[in-house]
Formats: structure tokens, sequence, C-alpha cells
């Protein structure tokens, strides 16, 4: 499993704990690239205040981007935008 797979399953997974199961079992299976729209639901989620970027304490809900957060704040600007986020999934 590559690093970037860890990252992504761990967002998933922290994202799927938030929503709870009777709700995950509810979901209907994801189309072909539904990774990607459930990092982006999990990052969507995570972002409280709803600006399109994550500060720390908004990544900390994510364990797998907190852990990442300085690497992933590729501009170094304090916070992971959308762009950032995605680019960090491709990697």
């Amino acid at each position: 499993m590559t690093k970037l797979n860890a990252i992504a399953l761990a967002i998933i997974s922290a994202a799927a704990l938030q929503v709870g199961p009777v709700f995950a079992q509810a979901s209907p299976a994801a189309p072909a690239g539904g990774d990607s729209a459930k990092a982006m639901e999990a990052f969507d989620r995570a972002d409280k205040n709803k600006d399109g970027k994550l500060s720390k304490e908004e990544a900390d809900s994510m364990p797998a981007v907190a852990a990442k957060f300085a690497e992933m704040d590729a501009d170094k600007d304090g916070f992971i935008s959308k762009s950032e986020y995605m680019d960090a999934m491709k990697k």
C-alpha cells in the first residue's frame, strides 16, 4: 500500500466514523472515482467554517491529514486549500 493510499484510507475511514454506521450502511455503492469524491466530502466536513481551506485545528479532526499538515501546506500559509489537499491525495 502506498503512502498516499494509506492516507486516503485513513481519511475515508475517519469520515465514515463521523457519519455513523447507519448512514454508511444506507449509502449506495460509490461510482468509479468515488475515492476522490469521498475525500472531498471528508474535507468539506472538516472545513467547519466553510472557507474552502483547513486550518490546523480543523485538520486535527482528520488524523492522517493532521500528521502531514506541514507537508500538505505547500504554500506554507498555515492552511490546506482544496487544491493542496487534492494534490497530496494524488501523490
